[in-house]
Protein backbone atom coordinates (compact mmCIF):
# COMPACT_ATOMS: atom_id res chain seq x y z
CA UNK A 1 0.00 0.00 0.00
CA UNK A 2 1.30 3.43 -0.93
CA UNK A 3 -0.27 6.57 0.51
CA UNK A 4 1.59 9.73 -0.45
CA UNK A 5 0.62 13.01 1.21
CA UNK A 6 1.04 15.93 -1.19
CA UNK A 7 -0.38 18.92 0.65
CA UNK A 8 -1.80 19.80 4.07
CA UNK A 9 -3.91 22.39 5.81
CA UNK A 10 -5.09 22.00 9.40
CA UNK A 11 -5.24 18.19 9.75
CA UNK A 12 -6.67 17.87 6.25
CA UNK A 13 -4.52 16.54 3.46
CA UNK A 14 -4.40 15.96 -0.24
CA UNK A 15 -2.86 12.58 -0.92
CA UNK A 16 -2.60 9.75 -3.40
CA UNK A 17 -3.61 6.22 -2.50
CA UNK A 18 -2.36 3.64 -4.96
CA UNK A 19 -4.60 0.66 -5.66
CA UNK A 20 -4.22 -2.03 -8.31
CA UNK A 21 -6.96 -0.34 -10.36
CA UNK A 22 -5.58 3.16 -10.17
CA UNK A 23 -4.81 6.10 -7.92
CA UNK A 24 -7.38 7.71 -5.63
CA UNK A 25 -6.69 11.33 -4.78
CA UNK A 26 -7.83 12.37 -1.32
CA UNK A 27 -10.07 13.72 0.00
CA UNK A 28 -12.36 11.43 -1.95
CA UNK A 29 -16.01 10.39 -1.79
CA UNK A 30 -17.13 6.93 -2.86
CA UNK A 31 -20.69 6.99 -4.21
CA UNK A 32 -22.55 3.91 -2.95
CA UNK A 33 -23.54 1.59 -5.77
CA UNK A 34 -26.47 -0.77 -5.32
CA UNK A 35 -25.33 -3.89 -7.19
CA UNK A 36 -28.93 -4.94 -7.81
CA UNK A 37 -30.49 -1.68 -9.00
CA UNK A 38 -28.54 1.46 -9.78
CA UNK A 39 -30.49 4.69 -10.26
CA UNK A 40 -27.52 6.54 -11.78
CA UNK A 41 -25.36 4.55 -14.17
CA UNK A 42 -21.68 4.07 -13.48
CA UNK A 43 -20.90 5.81 -16.75
CA UNK A 44 -22.81 8.89 -15.54
CA UNK A 45 -21.00 8.73 -12.18
CA UNK A 46 -17.67 8.63 -13.99
CA UNK A 47 -18.63 11.55 -16.25
CA UNK A 48 -19.49 13.67 -13.22
CA UNK A 49 -15.90 13.19 -12.06
CA UNK A 50 -15.86 10.37 -9.52
CA UNK A 51 -12.90 8.02 -9.87
CA UNK A 52 -14.00 5.47 -7.26
CA UNK A 53 -17.16 3.75 -6.02
CA UNK A 54 -18.20 1.49 -3.17
CA UNK A 55 -20.61 -1.42 -3.32
CA UNK A 56 -21.68 -4.24 -1.05
CA UNK A 57 -19.89 -7.59 -1.25
CA UNK A 58 -22.53 -9.23 0.92
CA UNK A 59 -25.32 -8.30 -1.53
CA UNK A 60 -23.15 -9.40 -4.46
CA UNK A 61 -22.61 -12.77 -2.83
CA UNK A 62 -26.30 -13.23 -2.07
CA UNK A 63 -27.55 -12.30 -5.53
CA UNK A 64 -24.74 -13.35 -7.86
CA UNK A 65 -22.68 -15.84 -5.86
CA UNK A 66 -19.70 -17.36 -7.69
CA UNK A 67 -20.50 -15.53 -10.92
CA UNK A 68 -18.69 -12.45 -9.60
CA UNK A 69 -15.61 -14.56 -8.86
CA UNK A 70 -15.64 -15.90 -12.38
CA UNK A 71 -15.91 -12.56 -14.18
CA UNK A 72 -14.50 -10.22 -11.46
CA UNK A 73 -16.31 -7.34 -9.83
CA UNK A 74 -14.88 -4.83 -12.30
CA UNK A 75 -16.29 -6.63 -15.33
CA UNK A 76 -19.62 -7.27 -13.62
CA UNK A 77 -20.03 -3.54 -12.94
CA UNK A 78 -18.23 -2.48 -16.13
CA UNK A 79 -15.97 -0.20 -14.09
CA UNK A 80 -12.19 -0.21 -14.53
CA UNK A 81 -11.42 2.22 -11.69
CA UNK A 82 -10.96 1.53 -7.96
CA UNK A 83 -13.80 -0.30 -6.20
CA UNK A 84 -14.30 -0.57 -2.47
CA UNK A 85 -16.63 -3.19 -0.99
CA UNK A 86 -18.41 -3.22 2.33
CA UNK A 87 -18.78 -6.58 4.00
CA UNK A 88 -22.39 -6.57 5.16
CA UNK A 89 -21.81 -4.70 8.40
CA UNK A 90 -24.49 -2.15 7.43
CA UNK A 91 -27.03 -4.98 7.01
CA UNK A 92 -25.88 -6.33 10.37
CA UNK A 93 -26.52 -2.92 11.90
CA UNK A 94 -29.96 -2.59 10.28
CA UNK A 95 -31.29 -6.16 10.59
CA UNK A 96 -29.29 -7.71 13.40
CA UNK A 97 -27.67 -10.53 11.44
CA UNK A 98 -26.12 -11.55 8.13
CA UNK A 99 -25.90 -15.03 6.61
CA UNK A 100 -22.16 -15.04 6.17
CA UNK A 101 -19.11 -15.43 8.41
CA UNK A 102 -16.30 -12.87 8.64
CA UNK A 103 -13.92 -15.35 6.99
CA UNK A 104 -16.30 -16.12 4.13
CA UNK A 105 -16.92 -12.51 3.18
CA UNK A 106 -13.24 -11.57 3.43
CA UNK A 107 -12.26 -14.44 1.13
CA UNK A 108 -15.09 -13.49 -1.26
CA UNK A 109 -13.87 -9.87 -1.42
CA UNK A 110 -10.38 -11.08 -2.30
CA UNK A 111 -11.64 -13.57 -4.89
CA UNK A 112 -13.88 -11.11 -6.75
CA UNK A 113 -10.99 -8.67 -7.19
CA UNK A 114 -12.00 -5.87 -4.85
CA UNK A 115 -9.43 -3.09 -4.61
CA UNK A 116 -10.34 -2.09 -1.06
CA UNK A 117 -12.17 -4.52 1.21
CA UNK A 118 -13.76 -3.87 4.60
CA UNK A 119 -13.74 -6.63 7.22
CA UNK A 120 -17.03 -7.77 8.74
CA UNK A 121 -17.02 -5.93 12.06
CA UNK A 122 -19.74 -5.36 14.66
CA UNK A 123 -21.14 -1.84 14.17
CA UNK A 124 -22.05 0.04 17.33
CA UNK A 125 -25.77 0.61 17.70
CA UNK A 126 -26.82 3.82 19.40
CA UNK A 127 -28.31 3.41 22.84
CA UNK A 128 -26.58 0.10 23.56
CA UNK A 129 -25.36 -0.36 27.16
CA UNK A 130 -21.70 0.39 27.66
CA UNK A 131 -20.79 -3.16 28.66
CA UNK A 132 -22.40 -4.58 25.52
CA UNK A 133 -20.58 -2.05 23.31
CA UNK A 134 -17.27 -3.05 24.90
CA UNK A 135 -17.94 -6.73 24.23
CA UNK A 136 -18.81 -5.93 20.60
CA UNK A 137 -15.62 -3.88 20.21
CA UNK A 138 -13.58 -6.78 21.57
CA UNK A 139 -15.25 -9.07 19.01
CA UNK A 140 -14.44 -6.58 16.24
CA UNK A 141 -10.80 -6.57 17.37
CA UNK A 142 -10.74 -10.38 17.39
CA UNK A 143 -12.14 -10.43 13.87
CA UNK A 144 -9.63 -7.78 12.78
CA UNK A 145 -6.66 -9.85 13.98
CA UNK A 146 -8.03 -12.97 12.33
CA UNK A 147 -8.73 -11.12 9.07
CA UNK A 148 -5.12 -10.00 8.70
CA UNK A 149 -3.87 -13.55 9.25
CA UNK A 150 -6.32 -14.97 6.70
CA UNK A 151 -5.59 -12.20 4.19
CA UNK A 152 -1.91 -13.08 4.17
CA UNK A 153 -2.88 -16.66 3.26
CA UNK A 154 -5.52 -15.85 0.63
CA UNK A 155 -3.89 -12.73 -0.82
CA UNK A 156 -0.12 -13.25 -0.47
CA UNK A 157 0.65 -10.52 -3.01
CA UNK A 158 -1.49 -8.05 -1.05
CA UNK A 159 -3.53 -7.00 -4.05
CA UNK A 160 -6.51 -5.97 -1.93
CA UNK A 161 -6.15 -3.16 0.59
CA UNK A 162 -7.90 -3.96 3.86
CA UNK A 163 -9.95 -1.55 5.98
CA UNK A 164 -9.98 -1.87 9.77
CA UNK A 165 -13.11 -0.24 11.28
CA UNK A 166 -13.00 1.56 14.62
CA UNK A 167 -16.17 1.10 16.66
CA UNK A 168 -17.49 2.44 19.95
CA UNK A 169 -19.88 5.17 18.79
CA UNK A 170 -20.43 7.95 21.29
CA UNK A 171 -18.80 5.92 24.08
CA UNK A 172 -15.63 7.94 23.57
CA UNK A 173 -13.55 5.99 26.08
CA UNK A 174 -14.32 2.73 24.30
CA UNK A 175 -13.85 4.41 20.94
CA UNK A 176 -10.38 5.57 21.99
CA UNK A 177 -9.51 2.07 23.18
CA UNK A 178 -10.79 0.58 19.92
CA UNK A 179 -8.73 3.04 17.85
CA UNK A 180 -5.58 2.38 19.84
CA UNK A 181 -5.83 -1.40 19.61
CA UNK A 182 -6.83 -1.63 15.95
CA UNK A 183 -4.22 1.01 15.10
CA UNK A 184 -1.54 -1.40 16.33
CA UNK A 185 -2.55 -4.06 13.80
CA UNK A 186 -1.26 -2.40 10.64
CA UNK A 187 -4.34 -2.11 8.43
CA UNK A 188 -3.95 -0.31 5.11
CA UNK A 189 -6.89 2.02 5.83
CA UNK A 190 -8.81 2.75 9.01
CA UNK A 191 -12.48 3.63 9.17
CA UNK A 192 -14.70 5.35 11.73
CA UNK A 193 -17.92 3.40 12.01
CA UNK A 194 -21.53 3.98 12.95
CA UNK A 195 -22.05 7.75 12.53
CA UNK A 196 -25.27 7.25 10.52
CA UNK A 197 -27.65 8.17 13.34
CA UNK A 198 -25.67 11.30 14.15
CA UNK A 199 -25.62 12.33 10.50
CA UNK A 200 -29.37 11.86 10.20
CA UNK A 201 -29.86 14.05 13.27
CA UNK A 202 -27.28 16.62 12.10
CA UNK A 203 -25.33 16.07 15.34
CA UNK A 204 -22.11 17.29 13.76
CA UNK A 205 -20.58 18.21 17.10
CA UNK A 206 -20.49 14.60 18.31
CA UNK A 207 -19.09 13.46 14.96
CA UNK A 208 -16.23 15.92 15.39
CA UNK A 209 -15.56 14.55 18.87
CA UNK A 210 -15.56 11.01 17.52
CA UNK A 211 -13.12 11.88 14.74
CA UNK A 212 -10.81 13.70 17.15
CA UNK A 213 -10.84 10.73 19.53
CA UNK A 214 -9.99 8.27 16.77
CA UNK A 215 -7.39 10.40 14.99
CA UNK A 216 -5.47 10.92 18.22
CA UNK A 217 -4.91 7.14 18.47
CA UNK A 218 -4.39 6.02 14.88
CA UNK A 219 -1.06 5.99 13.00
CA UNK A 220 -0.84 9.48 11.42
CA UNK A 221 0.44 8.24 8.06
CA UNK A 222 -2.52 5.98 7.27
CA UNK A 223 -5.67 7.11 5.41
CA UNK A 224 -8.91 7.34 7.39
CA UNK A 225 -12.44 6.70 6.11
CA UNK A 226 -15.68 8.02 7.63
CA UNK A 227 -18.60 5.72 6.87
CA UNK A 228 -21.89 7.18 5.66
CA UNK A 229 -20.92 10.87 5.44
CA UNK A 230 -22.31 12.46 2.31
CA UNK A 231 -23.37 16.06 2.81
CA UNK A 232 -21.43 19.24 1.97
CA UNK A 233 -22.12 20.59 5.45
CA UNK A 234 -20.02 17.91 7.17
CA UNK A 235 -17.39 17.06 4.53
CA UNK A 236 -15.01 20.03 5.01
CA UNK A 237 -15.12 19.72 8.80
CA UNK A 238 -14.31 16.01 8.68
CA UNK A 239 -11.48 16.67 6.22
CA UNK A 240 -10.11 19.42 8.48
CA UNK A 241 -9.96 16.82 11.27
CA UNK A 242 -7.97 14.43 9.10
CA UNK A 243 -10.56 12.25 7.34
CA UNK A 244 -9.47 11.23 3.83
CA UNK A 245 -12.34 9.11 2.48
CA UNK A 246 -16.12 9.13 2.63
CA UNK A 247 -18.90 6.99 1.24
CA UNK A 248 -22.56 7.77 0.95
CA UNK A 249 -25.81 6.83 -0.71
CA UNK A 250 -27.24 10.22 0.26
CA UNK A 251 -27.33 11.35 -3.36
CA UNK A 252 -29.98 8.77 -4.26
CA UNK A 253 -31.71 8.48 -0.87
CA UNK A 254 -32.37 12.21 -0.85
CA UNK A 255 -33.48 12.16 -4.49
CA UNK A 256 -35.95 9.37 -3.73
CA UNK A 257 -37.59 11.74 -1.25
CA UNK A 258 -37.40 14.75 -3.66
CA UNK A 259 -34.71 16.32 -1.52
CA UNK A 260 -32.03 18.43 -3.13
CA UNK A 261 -28.51 18.73 -1.74
CA UNK A 262 -27.03 22.22 -1.96
CA UNK A 263 -23.63 23.35 -0.70
CA UNK A 264 -25.06 24.90 2.48
CA UNK A 265 -28.41 23.15 3.02
CA UNK A 266 -30.91 20.54 1.92
CA UNK A 267 -34.30 21.55 0.49
CA UNK A 268 -37.30 19.73 -0.90
CA UNK A 269 -38.06 20.33 -4.54
CA UNK A 270 -41.54 21.66 -3.78
CA UNK A 271 -40.06 24.19 -1.33
CA UNK A 272 -38.03 25.97 -3.99
CA UNK A 273 -39.82 29.24 -4.75
CA UNK A 274 -37.81 30.30 -7.79
CA UNK A 275 -38.04 28.92 -11.32
CA UNK A 276 -34.76 27.03 -11.20
CA UNK A 277 -32.63 25.29 -8.58
CA UNK A 278 -29.74 27.63 -7.65
CA UNK A 279 -27.14 25.37 -9.24
CA UNK A 280 -25.19 25.29 -12.49
CA UNK A 281 -25.02 21.52 -13.01
CA UNK A 282 -26.35 20.11 -16.34
CA UNK A 283 -29.62 19.02 -14.73
CA UNK A 284 -30.36 22.44 -13.26
CA UNK A 285 -29.34 24.24 -16.44
CA UNK A 286 -31.69 22.10 -18.53
CA UNK A 287 -34.77 21.69 -16.36
CA UNK A 288 -36.86 24.12 -14.37
CA UNK A 289 -38.38 23.23 -11.02
CA UNK A 290 -41.79 22.98 -12.66
CA UNK A 291 -40.49 20.60 -15.32
CA UNK A 292 -38.87 18.37 -12.70
CA UNK A 293 -42.06 18.32 -10.62
CA UNK A 294 -44.11 17.25 -13.65
CA UNK A 295 -41.89 14.25 -14.47
CA UNK A 296 -42.65 10.68 -13.48
CA UNK A 297 -41.15 9.60 -10.18
CA UNK A 298 -38.36 7.40 -11.60
CA UNK A 299 -36.99 9.98 -14.02
CA UNK A 300 -37.15 12.78 -11.45
CA UNK A 301 -35.32 10.59 -8.93
CA UNK A 302 -32.56 9.87 -11.45
CA UNK A 303 -32.09 13.52 -12.37
CA UNK A 304 -32.11 14.74 -8.78
CA UNK A 305 -29.59 12.03 -7.87
CA UNK A 306 -27.32 13.28 -10.67
CA UNK A 307 -27.70 16.84 -9.38
CA UNK A 308 -26.83 15.70 -5.85
CA UNK A 309 -23.71 13.94 -7.12
CA UNK A 310 -22.58 17.09 -8.91
CA UNK A 311 -22.95 19.10 -5.72
CA UNK A 312 -20.95 16.53 -3.74
CA UNK A 313 -18.23 16.45 -6.39
CA UNK A 314 -18.01 20.25 -6.42
CA UNK A 315 -17.73 20.29 -2.64
CA UNK A 316 -14.78 17.89 -2.73
CA UNK A 317 -13.09 20.10 -5.35
CA UNK A 318 -13.66 23.19 -3.20
CA UNK A 319 -12.12 21.44 -0.18
CA UNK A 320 -9.06 20.44 -2.23
CA UNK A 321 -8.66 23.98 -3.49
CA UNK A 322 -8.89 25.33 0.05
CA UNK A 323 -6.22 22.92 1.26
CA UNK A 324 -3.89 23.98 -1.55
CA UNK A 325 -4.56 27.66 -0.85
CA UNK A 326 -4.24 27.21 2.90
CA UNK A 327 -7.69 28.70 3.49
CA UNK A 328 -9.54 25.69 4.87
CA UNK A 329 -10.17 27.36 8.23
CA UNK A 330 -11.69 30.40 6.53
CA UNK A 331 -13.95 28.05 4.58
CA UNK A 332 -15.12 26.37 7.79
CA UNK A 333 -16.01 29.75 9.26
CA UNK A 334 -18.00 30.56 6.13
CA UNK A 335 -19.86 27.26 6.41
CA UNK A 336 -20.62 27.79 10.09
CA UNK A 337 -21.87 31.35 9.64
CA UNK A 338 -25.47 30.53 8.81
CA UNK A 339 -26.27 27.23 10.55
CA UNK A 340 -26.24 26.68 14.30
CA UNK A 341 -25.60 22.94 13.91
CA UNK A 342 -22.58 23.59 11.74
CA UNK A 343 -21.37 26.25 14.18
CA UNK A 344 -21.46 23.56 16.86
CA UNK A 345 -19.23 21.44 14.63
CA UNK A 346 -16.74 24.29 14.40
CA UNK A 347 -16.72 24.72 18.17
CA UNK A 348 -16.08 21.00 18.62
CA UNK A 349 -13.49 20.99 15.85
CA UNK A 350 -11.41 23.73 17.47
CA UNK A 351 -11.07 21.57 20.59
CA UNK A 352 -10.30 18.48 18.55
CA UNK A 353 -7.61 20.22 16.52
CA UNK A 354 -5.86 21.29 19.72
CA UNK A 355 -5.26 17.61 20.46
CA UNK A 356 -3.93 17.10 16.93
CA UNK A 357 -1.41 19.96 16.91
CA UNK A 358 1.46 17.48 16.61
CA UNK A 359 0.22 16.33 13.20
CA UNK A 360 -0.74 19.80 11.92
CA UNK A 361 2.13 21.49 10.07
CA UNK A 362 3.50 24.77 11.42
CA UNK A 363 2.99 26.30 8.01
CA UNK A 364 2.32 24.94 4.56
CA UNK A 365 5.13 26.78 2.81
CA UNK A 366 2.70 29.28 1.32
CA UNK A 367 3.11 32.97 2.13
CA UNK A 368 -0.42 34.03 2.95
CA UNK A 369 -2.16 36.03 5.63
CA UNK A 370 -4.47 34.63 8.27
CA UNK A 371 -7.81 36.39 8.28
CA UNK A 372 -8.95 36.89 11.86
CA UNK A 373 -12.62 37.73 11.63
CA UNK A 374 -14.36 36.13 14.62
CA UNK A 375 -13.86 34.59 18.03
CA UNK A 376 -13.45 31.22 16.29
CA UNK A 377 -10.52 32.59 14.28
CA UNK A 378 -8.57 32.94 17.52
CA UNK A 379 -8.69 29.18 17.98
CA UNK A 380 -7.13 28.21 14.67
CA UNK A 381 -4.05 26.01 15.21
CA UNK A 382 -1.51 28.62 14.11
CA UNK A 383 -2.68 31.02 16.81
CA UNK A 384 -3.09 28.36 19.50
CA UNK A 385 0.43 27.12 18.79
CA UNK A 386 1.87 30.66 18.95
CA UNK A 387 0.18 31.41 22.29
CA UNK A 388 1.37 28.16 23.85
CA UNK A 389 4.94 28.73 22.68
CA UNK A 390 4.97 32.33 23.84
CA UNK A 391 3.69 31.53 27.32
CA UNK A 392 5.46 28.21 27.85
CA UNK A 393 8.57 28.03 25.65
CA UNK A 394 9.74 31.52 24.73
CA UNK A 395 12.67 32.81 26.80
CA UNK A 396 12.57 36.63 26.89
CA UNK A 397 15.84 38.59 26.98
CA UNK A 398 17.23 39.50 30.39
CA UNK A 399 16.41 42.94 31.69
CA UNK A 400 14.41 44.88 34.23
CA UNK A 401 12.11 47.09 32.13
CA UNK A 402 9.21 46.07 29.87
CA UNK A 403 8.27 48.55 27.16
CA UNK A 404 4.91 47.89 25.48
CA UNK A 405 4.12 49.66 22.21
CA UNK A 406 0.68 49.90 20.52
CA UNK A 407 0.54 47.57 17.52
CA UNK A 408 -2.22 49.59 15.82
CA UNK A 409 0.25 52.41 15.16
CA UNK A 410 3.03 50.24 13.74
CA UNK A 411 3.62 48.50 10.45
CA UNK A 412 4.23 44.76 10.24
CA UNK A 413 6.66 43.13 10.51
CA UNK A 414 7.25 45.23 13.59
CA UNK A 415 10.99 44.71 13.64
CA UNK A 416 11.19 46.60 10.34
CA UNK A 417 8.89 49.47 11.32
CA UNK A 418 10.77 52.79 11.19
CA UNK A 419 9.73 53.83 14.70
CA UNK A 420 10.70 50.48 16.21
CA UNK A 421 13.95 50.47 14.25
CA UNK A 422 14.76 53.98 15.52
CA UNK A 423 13.82 53.04 19.10
CA UNK A 424 16.08 50.00 19.10
CA UNK A 425 18.91 52.00 17.56
CA UNK A 426 18.60 54.72 20.22
CA UNK A 427 18.45 52.20 23.07
CA UNK A 428 21.55 50.51 21.70
CA UNK A 429 23.40 53.81 21.20
CA UNK A 430 22.70 54.77 24.81
CA UNK A 431 23.71 51.32 26.12
CA UNK A 432 20.16 50.70 27.38
CA UNK A 433 19.05 47.82 25.16
CA UNK A 434 20.19 45.14 27.60
CA UNK A 435 17.86 46.60 30.23
CA UNK A 436 14.71 46.74 28.09
CA UNK A 437 12.39 44.08 26.66
CA UNK A 438 10.42 45.68 23.80
CA UNK A 439 6.98 44.17 23.25
CA UNK A 440 4.40 45.23 20.68
CA UNK A 441 0.81 44.66 21.73
CA UNK A 442 -0.92 43.48 18.58
CA UNK A 443 -4.63 44.46 18.70
CA UNK A 444 -5.77 40.87 18.07
CA UNK A 445 -2.83 38.55 18.86
CA UNK A 446 -1.63 40.30 21.98
CA UNK A 447 2.04 40.64 23.01
CA UNK A 448 4.66 40.13 20.31
CA UNK A 449 8.31 40.49 21.40
CA UNK A 450 9.98 42.51 18.67
CA UNK A 451 12.73 39.87 18.28
CA UNK A 452 10.25 37.28 16.97
CA UNK A 453 7.86 39.60 15.15
CA UNK A 454 8.73 38.17 11.71
CA UNK A 455 7.75 34.62 12.65
CA UNK A 456 4.59 33.30 11.00
CA UNK A 457 1.80 34.34 11.59
CA UNK A 458 2.79 37.34 13.72
CA UNK A 459 3.26 39.52 10.66
CA UNK A 460 1.07 37.61 8.21
CA UNK A 461 -2.46 38.27 9.40
CA UNK A 462 -5.36 40.62 8.76
CA UNK A 463 -8.13 41.83 11.05
CA UNK A 464 -11.23 44.02 10.64
CA UNK A 465 -11.18 47.71 11.45
CA UNK A 466 -12.47 49.19 13.62
CA UNK A 467 -11.27 46.34 15.80
CA UNK A 468 -14.18 44.46 17.45
CA UNK A 469 -14.22 44.46 21.22
CA UNK A 470 -13.94 40.68 21.51
CA UNK A 471 -10.67 40.70 19.57
CA UNK A 472 -9.23 43.54 21.63
CA UNK A 473 -10.26 41.76 24.84
CA UNK A 474 -8.42 38.62 23.72
CA UNK A 475 -5.34 40.74 22.98
CA UNK A 476 -5.23 42.35 26.41
CA UNK A 477 -5.99 39.04 28.13
CA UNK A 478 -2.85 37.56 26.55
CA UNK A 479 -0.85 40.69 27.31
CA UNK A 480 -1.69 40.38 30.98
CA UNK A 481 -0.69 36.69 31.04
CA UNK A 482 2.59 37.47 29.34
CA UNK A 483 3.36 40.33 31.73
CA UNK A 484 2.71 38.04 34.68
CA UNK A 485 5.28 35.68 33.16
CA UNK A 486 7.79 38.56 32.81
CA UNK A 487 7.18 39.70 36.39
CA UNK A 488 8.04 36.18 37.51
CA UNK A 489 11.25 36.35 35.46
CA UNK A 490 12.52 39.36 37.41
CA UNK A 491 11.30 42.37 35.43
CA UNK A 492 10.53 45.18 37.88
CA UNK A 493 9.27 48.14 35.84
CA UNK A 494 6.83 48.53 32.96
CA UNK A 495 6.06 51.34 30.53
CA UNK A 496 2.94 50.93 28.38
CA UNK A 497 2.03 53.18 25.47
CA UNK A 498 -1.62 52.77 24.50
CA UNK A 499 -3.60 54.20 21.62
CA UNK A 500 -6.57 54.78 23.91
CA UNK A 501 -7.04 55.03 27.64
CA UNK A 502 -8.61 51.75 28.79
CA UNK A 503 -9.21 52.17 32.50
CA UNK A 504 -9.95 48.50 33.16
CA UNK A 505 -6.77 47.39 31.43
CA UNK A 506 -4.72 49.99 33.28
CA UNK A 507 -6.07 48.80 36.63
CA UNK A 508 -5.18 45.21 35.78
CA UNK A 509 -1.63 46.23 34.83
CA UNK A 510 -1.25 48.12 38.11
CA UNK A 511 -2.12 44.94 40.05
CA UNK A 512 0.40 42.57 38.46
CA UNK A 513 3.11 43.55 40.95
CA UNK A 514 5.56 45.70 39.01
CA UNK A 515 7.56 48.16 41.13
CA UNK A 516 6.80 51.03 38.77
CA UNK A 517 4.02 51.25 36.15
CA UNK A 518 3.95 54.08 33.61
CA UNK A 519 0.98 54.45 31.26
CA UNK A 520 1.25 56.77 28.25
CA UNK A 521 -1.19 57.54 25.45
CA UNK A 522 -0.42 58.00 21.75
CA UNK A 523 -3.34 58.44 19.38
CA UNK A 524 -1.23 58.53 16.20
CA UNK A 525 2.17 57.57 14.80
CA UNK A 526 3.25 61.19 15.14
CA UNK A 527 2.43 61.20 18.86
CA UNK A 528 4.18 57.84 19.31
CA UNK A 529 7.24 59.16 17.50
CA UNK A 530 7.28 62.25 19.72
CA UNK A 531 7.22 60.11 22.87
CA UNK A 532 10.29 58.03 22.03
CA UNK A 533 12.98 60.54 23.21
CA UNK A 534 11.15 60.97 26.53
CA UNK A 535 10.82 57.18 26.92
CA UNK A 536 14.55 56.69 26.33
CA UNK A 537 15.44 59.36 28.92
CA UNK A 538 13.09 57.78 31.49
CA UNK A 539 14.56 54.33 30.88
CA UNK A 540 18.01 55.81 31.46
CA UNK A 541 16.84 57.16 34.82
CA UNK A 542 15.47 53.84 36.08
Amino acid sequence: MSFEILDKDLAGRIGKLRTRSGIIETPALFPVINPIKQVVTLNEISNIGFNQVITNAYLLKRHYGDLVKEVSIHKLLNWDKPIMTDSGAYQLLMYGKVDVSPEEILKYEIEIGTDIGVILDIPTQWGRPRNIVLLEVEETLRRARAALVKARMWDPDHKMLIVGPVQGGDKLGILSYSAEKIGELGFDIYAIGSPTTLLEEYDFSMIMRMIATVKARLPPGKPVHLFGAGHPLILPFAVAMGVDFFDSASYVLYARDDRIILRDRTVRLNEIKVDRIPCNCPVCRKYSVKELMSMNKAERERLLAIHNLYVLWEEIQEIKARIKEGTLWEYLEEKAGGDARVKSALLALRKGLRALLKVIPDESGRVRALHITSVESLYRPEIVRHVERLLNNYEPPQGCIVLVLPGELLDRPYIRDSIVYWLIDQLSTNNLLSRVHVVINNPVLGPIPYEISEIYPLSQHEYPEPIPGYLRSFSYHLLRKYLVKLRGRGFTDIMVIMKENYEKIINELMNIGFKEVTILEAKSRQELYALIPWVIREIGNI
